[in-house]
Formats: structure tokens, C-alpha cells, sequence
């Protein structure tokens, strides 16, 4: 468990750390998602400070637009998807 739903505004996410693995959890109005928290990029930008647009984020650093729930990049053939992780919602607690 990693919170309380209430904790997550709608269209935000939050990073989330656990066992030294980074995790970003959306809160989109489709659900709950949860993907890894740093792009594939060079920098390794974390996605907490990339943009989200819909069930879309764009990495703050290199630019490229992936889909949150899928994790496929957007447009953008050579970029490599990102992870996406199963998430379980109950008792209002993520």
C-alpha cells in the first residue's frame, strides 16, 4: 500500500519509491496507473516533472510523449516503451 486515494489529485501523479525501484503513480480520469519513474532518456528524467495531457505524459527532458496506460511511446518509433505496473485499489487506499 502506498496511500491513501484522496492523496493523489485527479490528472496528477506522485513519485514513489519502493525496494530502490522508482515508481510514478497517475491518477487520471480513467483510474489509477503506475508506471516507472524515470524516463528511458540519457537524463533519466524523472516523469514527476514531465507534463501529463489525458492518458498522455511528456518527459520534461528529452520531450518524448508516452502513453500512460499502455506505455508505448506517441509518434515516435525509435523510443523504447516505458514499464507499466499493475495497480489494486481498495478500502480507499492505492
Amino acid at each position: 500500500l502506498i496511500g491513501e486515494i484522496k492523496d493523489i489529485d485527479n490528472d496528477s501523479m506522485e513519485n514513489f519509491e519502493h525496494e530502490e525501484i522508482d515508481y510514478a503513480i497517475y491518477h487520471l480520469k480513467s483510474g489509477f496507473f503506475a508506471t516507472q519513474g524515470q524516463c528511458n532518456c540519457e537524463e533519466r528524467a524523472f516523469f514527476s516533472e514531465g507534463t501529463i495531457e489525458g492518458e498522455e505524459l511528456e518527459c520534461a527532458s528529452c520531450s518524448k510523449i508516452f502513453n500512460i496506460t499502455s506505455g508505448e511511446p506517441v509518434g515516435i518509433l525509435e523510443a523504447l516503451p516505458i514499464k507499466i505496473y499493475e495497480t489494486k485499489c481498495g478500502y480507499n487506499r492505492l
